[in-house]
């Protein structure tokens, strides 16, 4: 309990700072029918980012990467894109269902360049957090320089995600590509900017545990920051995100878990 305050507080504080806030980016940038339904739409928002981002914060130093995980189904994996996607559909509906590309910023005019785009850029991010990571580790004395906890042991974490079947992990890096794409970057990003955007998208996977991996989760955060305040589109974004993953969950992880 203590711990999910200190999330609200923190998330308070950001929000009210955003809201208050005269110039660009800004939280509420819809006008809101009601002001009843803008303080409903931000109290909203407070919750979302307390339990998405800065309750993984918070919890972080209190976490064990090595600690078993309790056995869950299969849908459970999905509970936090659920929510992102619930604030996101009720946010809409509260600012007076705006057009959904607008709020969105999905633009489906050229879907074949898009797509190649987000290729390019899903491949280029994870080459560019392999090296931040790799430099990261190098200089960094408190930083392990591997995606690996000391002692070499594998994080629960890791090995319950790399045994899913293939389709379940698909299903994982679609969503991930989509839901947080959405929200980190259609919604916060424009909102809140890059930096704070990013580093919200890093507080919000602490459950890994791994100091080192997070190093990589915000540079790759950024990359496709620049890349949606480039184009101001997300697809290019969802599909750079997918691929990043992709390469993770099907090809980067299996092999470590198979030589760990």
């Amino acid at each position: 309990m203590t711990t999910f305050l200190a999330a609200l507080l923190l998330s308070s504080a950001i929000v009210l700072v955003l809201v208050r806030s005269r110039r660009s980016p800004r939280i509420a940038i819809e006008a809101f029918p009601s002001a009843s339904r803008r303080a409903f739409a931000l109290a909203l928002l407070i919750l979302t980012l307390a339990v998405a981002c800065f309750g993984p914060l918070l919890q972080y130093p209190e976490s064990d990467p090595n600690a078993a995980l309790p056995d869950v189904p299969f849908g459970a994996l999905f509970l936090g894109h659920g929510l992102l996607v619930v604030f996101l559909v009720v946010w809409w509906l509260l600012a007076g269902r705006p057009a959904l590309s607008g709020y969105l910023h999905a633009s489906f005019a050229n879907v074949r360049d898009a797509f190649r785009l987000g290729a390019a850029a899903g491949v280029a991010g994870w080459a560019v957090t392999m090296v931040t990571m790799a430099i990261v580790g190098t200089f960094a004395v408190t930083v392990e320089p591997t995606v690996l906890p000391a002692g070499g042991e594998i994080p629960p974490v890791v090995r319950t995600i790399v045994d899913l079947a293939w389709y379940q992990r698909l299903l994982l890096v679609v969503s991930a590509g989509v839901v947080e794409e959405a929200f980190f970057r259609s919604f916060l990003q424009t909102r809140s900017g890059l930096l704070l955007s990013s580093v919200l998208f890093t507080t919000s996977h602490m459950n890994y545990g791994l100091p080192l991996m997070l190093v990589g989760v915000l540079a790759v955060s950024i990359v496709f920051g620049l890349v949606f305040r480039a184009r101001r589109d997300v697809l290019p974004c969802m599909v750079a995100h997918s691929v990043f993953d992709g390469i993770q969950l099907f090809l980067i992880l299996p092999a470590v878990v198979a030589g760990g």
